[in-house]
């Protein structure tokens, strides 16, 4: 059975747009940190990986169950996707991967 792998490679913080829309002691995304990995999990590979924040698992669900399920992204099986942060966005690899 293949799973998705998910890497934090970059996390970043706008600072001009915090400094416009939130407070000054907002940082960049707490739940996440480069290097961090996460894999699938469930019955079928594609559940949401344990500890991962549920806004990034909205923004990249239907990639990582695709490259769960076997399926290919643009040809590829991984992808390079974000988070949909706006201000402190986190970008992550999902690459598929055999249990």
């Amino acid at each position: 059975m293949k799973k998705c792998k998910i890497t934090v490679l970059r996390t970043a913080l706008f600072e001009d747009l915090r400094d416009a829309y939130m407070p000054a002691d907002f940082g960049p995304c707490p739940a996440m940190k480069v290097g961090d990995v996460f894999t699938t999990g469930g019955m079928f590979g594609n559940s949401k990986p344990e500890r991962f924040c549920e806004y990034a698992w909205q923004a990249v669900e239907v990639i990582a169950c695709t490259l769960a399920g076997g399926g290919k992204v643009f040809g590829e099986d991984y992808n390079i996707a974000c988070c949909n942060d706006g201000i402190r966005p986190v970008v992550l690899k999902l690459e598929a991967v055999d249990e």
